[in-house]
């Protein structure tokens, strides 16, 4: 039990630092926001799932979160990330990557760089 509070301290404050700047009512909301590219929210996603708020602990998807954000240029995420990584092994780090990209939205996804415009066929007369 004397482990459990300061435990228990120290995931909240962790949450409650990026929550604070944020109005979201419920993991739902965070959820909603992290899916349509909020990095602070993505970033509070990787800890509900790292530390089990809301949800079974799971290391890939909080994986999955940290790098999205830590793309968009969150400095925390990125070092929760390089932590994280350092005990999961090379096959859940490469699932937590090819999981990133599907737990956004497309729309929220910046586009997808374009090579030579295509020609539309010519028509047959």
């Amino acid at each position: 039990m004397t482990r459990i509070l300061p435990t228990l301290c120290i995931i909240l404050s962790l949450v409650s630092g990026t929550l604070a700047a944020a109005e979201w009512k419920g993991p739902e909301d965070i959820r909603q926001a992290a899916r349509q590219g909020n990095p602070e929210a993505q970033l509070e996603m990787g800890i509900l799932y790292e530390y089990g708020f809301f949800m079974a602990e799971n290391e890939v998807p909080a994986l999955a979160w940290y790098i999205l954000a830590a793309e968009q240029g969150s400095e925390r995420a990125a070092r929760l990330r390089d932590k994280l990584k350092r005990n999961m092994t090379p096959a859940e780090i490469a699932q937590a990557q090819r999981l990133g990209p599907t737990l956004v939205k497309a729309d929220a996804r910046p586009p997808a760089p374009q090579g030579e415009p295509q020609r539309a066929p010519a028509k047959p007369q």
